[in-house]
């Protein structure tokens, strides 16, 4: 059929029918070369009569090359986040060396089986999370418990005043700043 016979009716219903046998399911972001194909799309089935401008097709271009540098520093972003939460979690490992900490003592299942107290001896910081020794074993971060030792929990009530009995530490109302 030549292209003089070919009428919008007809351009419109070759637009819709064009289906991708390559799309995802779950598409919900374009990518630059799902936007090429788009464009070539829109050229190819222009109405000849009345053809997209050349304002609009710099506009679409723009659009795209903003979109690529976002996507760019979407990247970049991310990027830095995780290697910024990386150091962090670094940072805060060394800073436990030679500290008395609680730490969960698990099964292969991750189920709490005891703790464990001790003094922070050592440190991994290889891969992704660091690892402490404690007593000659490796501990993950996400294992501890509290720093020191656990207090040991009272069967029989006792003194809840907050008072230090014999220094009557629990009567001031001043609040010191403790010496550094």
């Amino acid at each position: 059929m030549p292209v003089s016979e070919v009428n919008s009716t007809q351009q419109s219903t070759a637009a819709n029918t064009y289906v991708r046998k390559d799309a995802q399911p779950n598409n919900s972001m374009l990518s630059m070369d799902d936007f090429w194909k788009l464009l070539a799309a829109q050229l190819r089935y222009q109405d000849m009569s009345n053809p997209m401008s050349n304002s609009e097709m710099m506009g679409q271009l723009t659009q795209m090359a903003t979109m690529s540098a976002m996507d760019g520093m979407s990247t970049i972003v991310n990027t830095a986040m995780s290697n910024m939460a990386q150091i962090s979690l670094s940072t805060y490992a060394t800073t436990l060396l030679g500290r008395e900490i609680t730490v969960a003592d698990v099964d292969k299942n991750g189920d709490l089986v005891g703790t464990t107290t001790g003094v922070v001896e050592g440190l991994s910081l290889t891969g992704s999370n660091p690892y402490l020794y404690i007593n000659g074993k490796e501990y993950n971060l996400s294992q501890i418990m509290s720093m020191g030792k656990l207090p040991q929990k009272e069967e029989e009530g006792g003194d809840e005043t907050g008072k230090d009995e014999g220094t009557g530490e629990g009567d001031k109302t001043e609040t010191e700043t403790p010496a550094v």
